[in-house]
């Protein structure tokens, strides 16, 4: 009798162990989220803002940016949306969102896939595929990095210092960075998040291909590259460009280049989308 009572409960057991592992996994969620158009004066465009550990706010994106936002990595220079209709890449919505507890930046762009998988439809599929790129390497004749290259302290240069979650992934700046005017800078990045301020359009127009990091370097520096992306609006086209190359300005300020290369690259196909359905 007593060897049948700890048989049942063996066999329960077991039971239960199969069916707690054959449970779903849950997918990332906001603890609510709003959608809706977004106004025609809403600004600023295409940005996710951290208004609070655990809340988010985007006040104008279209699907497209969203896309690259949850799927992609960085900034996602390296990645490339298509398919889908074409009010992908023209109606702009606000999100609103917010998560039961605080979250890192890699955990709020895995709880946007589920309002794009849920309230539009969505449906992808990635792909790799193979393109010409511009590797960012040390550049062996300098034999040390250059001026304009220094480690990062810790702080942002707003004087904030940033916890460690914030920045939880090396393919994410701790410190608001950018491209302004005539400056690229980027505090407390990556050597992939330069070269990903390398492949924005601004001066992916001027170089003609993406930049991808080859340095092998894996710390947290402070960058900046003073340079005139943007011409005076009286400039006349007919003359030739007045500015330095940009080849040659990244290897006097960062003690760098950039060499012709191959890189893969991420595509992300949409299958199927919908407008989105009513909060």
């Amino acid at each position: 009798m007593i060897n049948n009572v700890r048989c049942l409960r063996l066999l329960a057991a077991c039971l239960w162990l199969v069916t707690v592992h054959a449970r779903p996994a849950q997918k990332p969620a906001f603890e609510a989220a709003t959608i809706k158009l977004a106004s025609p004066n809403a600004g600023p465009w295409n940005q996710m803002l951290r208004v609070s550990p655990n809340r988010i706010s985007i006040p104008s994106v279209t699907l497209s940016w969203l896309i690259y936002t949850a799927y992609g990595e960085g900034m996602s220079t390296s990645t490339l949306v298509v398919g889908g209709p074409g009010w992908t890449n023209q109606t702009a919505y606000a999100i609103e969102a917010q998560s039961q507890e605080p979250a890192t930046q890699l955990q709020f762009q895995a709880m946007l896939r589920t309002p794009l998988e849920d309230r539009f439809g969505l449906k992808i599929h990635r792909e790799a595929v193979e393109g010409d790129i511009y590797a960012l390497v040390l550049d062996p004749s300098e034999g040390k990095l250059g001026p304009k290259v220094q480690p990062w302290t810790g702080t942002c240069a707003n004087g904030r210092t940033p916890s460690k979650d914030e920045y939880d992934d090396p393919l994410i700046p701790a410190c608001p960075s950018g491209l302004l005017g005539n400056r690229l800078f980027l505090d407390g990045g990556t050597m992939f998040s330069a070269a990903d301020l390398l492949s924005l359009p601004m001066s992916r127009m001027l170089l003609g291909r993406v930049v991808q990091d080859r340095t092998g370097l894996t710390g947290r520096y402070k960058i900046d590259l003073e340079y005139p992306f943007v011409l005076p609006r009286n400039s006349d086209p007919t003359l030739p460009d007045p500015r330095p190359s940009l080849f040659t300005v990244i290897r006097e300020q960062w003690g760098m280049k950039l060499e012709p290369s191959r890189g893969s690259f991420k595509r992300i196909v949409v299958d199927d989308v919908q407008r989105p359905t009513e909060n």
